[in-house]
């Protein structure tokens, strides 16, 4: 058994290494970890060769926990909101704050009362829902005190998304980058910061589909100007092709690595970072962290950022293109970042 589960645990982890940008590689990715835990704890076993079966218990159930520890230590702490303080500042090119949270609300099981009572409560300026259903969108009316400012596309199932904000928007909407990309919410806020979320396909139900979707974004992202925050269930881990793919063509960079998010359902023992919070190089993270869990199978995930000054070398991110003009200030129309960008 042990030496078994430790050739298992190098041919992933070979796979991962060795994977190149092989898509189906990004379906075994998000494991790293564990093949490495569960990989030592069958060596032990085998030098030891006594107990086995306790090192190897012992070894899977240090894995579990250490994992869940790093989903779980920064967990509920999030930064009080700075809206107003973001407002002011970034209209005097200071550094303002502002509080940005990603929450997949499970559109299947979700506890729908939990989470509501989470988002009127959450010290969040912005929120990114994906999975975010029809069945779901009348809570949108009930937090509208809370969050005045919100654009979705919960009526399509092929969408499902949502961006509440306390903040107004210069100009929000929902769209599709293209026949079967990704769709997405947007919205840019005073100081010209855009705001994007999204929801990638799950790389071990297609990951060809999924390396797709992940290009898609990065092309589509790096022609968008000025401070960007890219948030929402991302379905890719610091392991993964996906994810460095979508570092390197962007100059992005996330909020946080080792934060898992998933699963929060039935207990909370997150194993997995899938949720992320991506930002430009003019926009520092503060405090990074996740949320408690709210009735949903992923754990919230937020990031406090700060407008920063970028030295003049490193002004133009890796990949993007600095060029296109802000979108005209309708609200929900959901083809007028891509029109923008067409225009350019």
């Amino acid at each position: 058994m042990a030496l078994c589960l430790l050739a298992v645990a190098d041919l992933g982890l070979m796979l991962v290494v060795a994977g190149g940008m092989a898509a189906t590689v990004d379906a075994v990715a998000p494991l790293t970890g564990h093949l490495f835990g569960i990989g030592m704890a069958a060596g032990i076993a085998l030098l030891v060769r006594r107990r086995i079966l306790a090192l190897l218990t012992v070894g899977v159930a240090a894995t579990i926990g250490v994992h869940a520890w790093l989903g779980l230590a920064r967990c509920c702490e999030a930064a009080a909101p700075a809206a107003a303080t973001w407002l002011t500042q970034t209209a005097a090119h200071g550094s303002g704050g502002l509080t940005v949270l990603s929450l997949n609300t499970w559109r299947t099981h979700v506890d729908l009362e939990r989470v509501e009572r989470y988002l009127a409560t959450a010290p969040a300026d912005v929120v990114v829902l994906s999975e975010f259903g029809a069945a779901l969108r009348p809570m949108l009316a009930r937090l509208r005190r809370t969050y005045p400012n919100q654009v979705d596309c919960a009526h399509e199932p092929a969408c499902s998304l949502a961006l509440l904000s306390r903040s107004p928007f210069a100009a929000s909407g929902a769209a599709r980058i293209a026949s079967g990309k990704p769709a997405f919410v947007w919205a840019r806020l005073p100081g010209a910061l855009t705001i994007i979320g999204t929801h990638l396909h799950h790389p071990t139900l297609d990951p060809w589909l999924h390396q797709a979707q992940v290009t898609a974004l990065a092309q589509f992202v790096r022609h968008i100007d000025g401070p960007l925050v890219l948030a929402g269930d991302l379905n890719t881990s610091p392991w993964s092709n996906a994810f460095r793919l979508l570092r390197g063509a962007t100059g992005l960079s996330p909020a946080s690595l080792l934060m898992p998010s998933w699963p929060a359902w039935p207990v909370a023992l997150p194993q997995i970072a899938l949720d992320h919070i991506f930002v430009s190089p003019d926009l520092g993270v503060t405090a990074a962290g996740t949320g408690p869990a709210v009735g949903s199978d992923h754990l919230p995930v937020w990031a406090h950022l700060e407008r920063q000054a970028v030295p003049a070398d490193r002004h133009r991110a890796p990949g993007r293109r600095l060029a296109s003009s802000p979108a005209a200030p309708s609200p929900h129309l959901g083809a007028e970042l891509l029109a923008d960008l067409s225009r350019e």
